[in-house]
């Protein structure tokens, strides 16, 4: 099986906070999350399995009150993928959500969660709350 990030990469929504590849982003995060658990992780395919859910937020411009600035963003996609390690192979489902906060300053932070084993409606509305824990200090 090989890649599919189409629901991703043909949604009409701006992912310029991910980059010239948002795909290659996305797909990046999730296999450094996943080294994370398991050093010799190796994200074989991965599948983008239902439209994303997107929330941006941002502030009028002073200098064009037509104009918004973008200061946060967030993304939720619905995945299935294969993960090879030294002694297993597995297939996982599940949802990725990634939060962007100070996109507006020099110094933006972001967060990244990988649910298992969850459905897109459940991470959609968790969106809704990660696009500000973010701007809680972690503990």
């Amino acid at each position: 099986m090989t890649d599919d990030l189409t629901p991703l990469t043909s949604a009409n929504h701006w992912l310029g906070w991910l980059g010239e590849n948002p795909g290659g982003a996305v797909r990046g995060e999730i296999e450094r999350l996943l080294r994370q658990q398991v050093p010799s992780a190796s994200l074989a395919w991965l599948r983008i399995t239902a439209e994303p859910n997107f929330l941006t937020g941002g502030r009028k411009s002073p200098e064009d009150e037509k104009k918004i600035i973008v200061t946060r963003a967030a993304l939720a996609v619905a995945f299935e993928l294969e993960v090879r390690s030294d002694d297993r192979t597995d297939e996982l489902k599940g949802a990725f959500s990634w939060v962007a906060v100070g996109l507006d300053g020099a110094k933006p932070r972001y967060r990244v969660w990988l649910d298992l084993s969850t459905e897109m409606p459940w991470a959609a509305e968790q969106l809704k709350a990660r696009i500000y824990e973010i701007d809680r200090p972690q503990t």
